[in-house]
């Protein structure tokens, strides 16, 4: 029987979202719960893996307005005031649940681990641009980046 072969590829895009004229603009969120529950998890499950000698190769295509937004210095600076924000609540969230409500106590620490790790991997590992990080999953051969066009309507 022949050999077969899996090819995964990932599509990460999202609209183009800044705006710099106001102060905090509800778009924004969308892109940094990306970073937080997308983004950042895949690069560490990615250095996990290639820590852990697993020989892995997945294609991800990031549009451009994606990696346009994840450079900007203005998104990565609110980025970073927005996870002080869910910090700063899931702190007085482990304190307010660790007595009077011990059923959401683990769920608020998970939360406050969650957030200190991605803070941590934006500011510390990568500098504030984690499009460093999917640079370096290809330039060491676990990742092929691919590109796509700026919006979908031109597919």
């Amino acid at each position: 029987m022949p050999t077969g072969y899996l090819s995964l590829v990932l599509h990460a895009h999202l609209p183009f979202v800044r705006h710099p004229e106001y102060p905090d603009f509800l778009e924004e969120d969308w892109l940094y719960e990306a970073i937080s529950e997308t983004y950042i998890p895949l690069l560490l499950a990615y250095k996990h893996l290639r820590d852990e000698g697993v020989k892995f190769r997945i294609t991800m295509s990031m549009t451009p307005p994606l990696c346009e937004m994840l450079s900007d210095p203005l998104l990565q600076s609110r980025y970073v005031a927005h996870l002080g924000k869910l910090c700063e609540l899931a702190e007085k969230e482990v304190a307010r649940t660790k007595k009077k409500d011990q059923k959401f106590h683990s769920a608020a620490k998970m939360y406050l681990r969650h957030f200190s790790e991605c803070l941590d991997v934006f500011e510390n590992r990568y500098s504030r641009n984690i499009v460093r990080g999917f640079r370096e999953m290809q330039d060491d051969g676990y990742l092929e980046i691919i590109t796509c066009c700026a919006t979908h309507g031109y597919l």
